[in-house]
C-alpha cells in the first residue's frame, strides 16, 4: 500500500548530537518526497533587569536571541543534507518559544503531519540513556506516529524487530509500520516479528505440555503474519519467546543487534499518563535502537480495518500477553 507520507516534523536541539535525528529524517524524507519542518523549541532569555523599562531593549534582546539561533538552524541544515532536499518548505526552519514536546505536537497538527522524529536523549547526552522526557511526551500526545531515533542505531535500519499481541492493532501496526519502511527504501531490512507468550500460560495448562503450547503460539503467529503482513514485502522471520513481555522484547532487541523497533501503542485511557500501555511504555523506555510508535488512529486509518478485525476475532484468544487489550469497536 503507498502511504505517501507529505510532512515529516523534525525535533532538533541544534547540538551536533541532534544531527543523526535530523539525517533519519531527511533520509526518509528524500526516499519519499515529503516536505520537512525543522522544529527548535527555545525558552527566551530574560532582558536586563534594574535597569529603566527605556534602556532594557527587550525586543533588541530576543531579536539577537532569534538571530543566533536561526544561524544555528541553517548551519545544522546544511550539515545534515537538509538544504538539498527538493520538497523542503520555503521556511523548513522554525523556532518556537516554550516547551519543546508542545511544539512539536502544535506544529505536528497544524501541518497535518504524517510523522514527528525526535530524539531519544536530552540535549548534551552523549550515550545510550533511557527515553528522555521531552520524546516521551511527544509519544503520549502526538497525533501521529513518531519515530524516537537513538544516534547509536543505524537508520536506514539493517534489523527491525516488530512485537505484536495478535490484536488488530498490533496488526494495524504491524501494517503500517512496514509499509512506511518500504516507502522510505528500507526494503532490505532483516525483519521479525515477535510474539512473547506468558510463562503463566505456557506453565499453568492443564490440557497441554509448555512445548505444545509454545508450538500453538508458533502456528497462530504464522497465520496472524500471513493475514496482515503487506503482499509483496520482505520474508519476515517469525519468533516465539517465553517470558514476561517488556523483558523479553528487550532482550530480544538487544540479541539481534536490532535498529529499530516497530511498536503499537494500545492506550484508550483519557489520562495522559496511561495513553501508552504499561508493556510499550517499559519497551520505549529501555530499548537501545531506534523506535517506530504507531498509535491506534494511524494503525487503523487501512482500508483493510473490517479485514483485520475480522481475522482477530476469528483467531485464538491469546489476549493475556498484552499489557492491555482495547475494545473491539
Amino acid at each position: 500500500m503507498d502511504r505517501n507520507l507529505k510532512t515529516i516534523v523534525i525535533g532538533t536541539s541544534l547540538t551536533r548530537e541532534s544531527d543523526a535525528v535530523v539525517r533519519a529524517g531527511v533520509e526518509i524524507a528524500r526516499a519519499t518526497g515529503a516536505s520537512v519542518r525543522l522544529v527548535h523549541a527555545y525558552a527566551p532569555l530574560p532582558p536586563y533587569t534594574g535597569l529603566p523599562a527605556e534602556l532594557t531593549a527587550e525586543g533588541d534582546w530576543l531579536e539577537n536571541q532569534k538571530r543566533v539561533l536561526r544561524k544555528e538552524l541553517a548551519q545544522q541544515a546544511l550539515r545534515t543534507g537538509l538544504d538539498d532536499l527538493d520538497a523542503v518548505e520555503p521556511e523548513h526552519g522554525v523556532l518556537a518559544g516554550g516547551l519543546p514536546h508542545e511544539a512539536l505536537v502544535e506544529m505536528a497538527e497544524v501541518t497535518g503531519a504524517d510523522l514527528i522524529v525526535v530524539g531519544a536523549s536530552e540535549k548534551g547526552e552523549r550515550r545510550w540513556k533511557p527515553l528522555s522526557s521531552t520524546a516521551d511526551r511527544v509519544l503520549r500526545k502526538a497525533p501521529c506516529p513518531v519515530l524516537v531515533v537513538r544516534p547509536e542505531s543505524a537508520f536506514p535500519p539493517r534489523r527491525v524487530v516488530a512485537p505484536v499481541d495478535l490484536s488488530f492493532v498490533s496488526a494495524g501496526a504491524l501494517r503500517y509500520g512496514l509499509d512506511l519502511l518500504a516507502e522510505a527504501g528500507a526494503e532490505s531490512a532483516e525483519a521479525e516479528v515477535l510474539f512473547i507468550l506468558n510463562p503463566i500460560e505456557a506453565e499453568g495448562s492443564l490440557q497441554f505440555t509448555p512445548a505444545q503450547m509454545a508450538r500453538f503460539a508458533a502456528d497462530e503467529l504464522s497465520r496472524f503474519v500471513e493475514a496482515n503482513a503487506p503482499r509483496g514485502g520482505a520474508t519476515l522471520r517469525r519468533r516465539v519467546r517465553t517470558g514476561y513481555p517488556w523483558e523479553e522484547i528487550v532482550k530480544d532487541l538487544d540479541e539481534q543487534g536490532a535498529d529499530l523497533v516497530i511498536l503499537g501503542t494500545h492506550g484508550h485511557s483519557r489520562l495522559e499518563r496511561l495513553l501508552i500501555g504499561s508493556v510499550t511504555s517499559d519497551v520505549l523506555r529501555e530499548a537501545r535502537c531506534s523506535v517506530l510508535a504507531v498509535p491506534p488512529t494511524a494503525a487503523l486509518q487501512e482500508d483493510a480495518v473490517q479485514h483485520i478485525e475480522e481475522r482477530a476475532r476469528q483467531s485464538a484468544d491469546w489476549s493475556f500477553v498484552a499489557d492491555e487489550v482495547p475494545a473491539l469497536v
